[in-house]
């Protein structure tokens, strides 16, 4: 072995040197990661009223939880508001009509206004020389207990067809 070593004493020594010179350069390296890491770090922190990242983190923490409390508090409103709004009027039908064949313009009407269960009112209004006559029948489920007219059938139907439902999936 003393005859290897003095043999390949100077290749030893550089390889040595070659291996120290890299291990050199790779703490230098490291050394300006560091650095640049830890100015990021400070960056971070520095312009905020925080002692430490783990309090940046915590009270992130804290507003995403009020956050998700919030969206439940919304999607509760929002289903509450979804239901009530099936009671509103959402479907609007009008036929304008002649009353009577001395009396032009159409100015006799029969307008349907309907919630989502087609409940709600017809009302006619019936234009004459003499007068004007109003009449209201209530409606449920697209059906009135009082007779109908045609033209109040025609309303009614009206406002069915012409409601496009726009539910949101849930």
């Amino acid at each position: 072995m003393k005859s290897f070593l003095t043999q390949y004493t100077s290749e030893i020594i550089i390889f040595f040197l070659v291996l120290n010179t890299a291990l050199f350069i790779a703490l230098l390296i490291e050394l300006a990661k560091n650095k640049n890491l830890k100015r990021r770090f400070l960056d971070l922190t520095s312009n905020q009223d925080f002692e430490s990242l783990e309090q940046i983190i915590k009270q992130t923490n804290e507003k995403v939880e009020y956050f998700e409390e919030v969206i439940k508090t919304l999607t509760k409103s929002h289903r509450v508001l979804s239901e009530n709004t099936k009671l509103c009027i959402k479907k609007v039908g009008i036929v304008r009509y002649d009353a009577f064949e001395n009396v032009g313009s159409k100015l006799s009407f029969a307008l349907a206004l309907l919630d989502e269960f087609d409940t709600g009112v017809v009302i006619n209004s019936i234009y004459s020389r003499e007068g004007c006559s109003v009449f209201a029948k209530p409606v449920e489920n697209g059906f009135s207990k009082y007779p109908l007219s045609a033209e109040e059938m025609q309303a009614i139907d009206i406002a069915r067809k012409s409601y496009i439902s726009k539910e949101i999936k849930e």
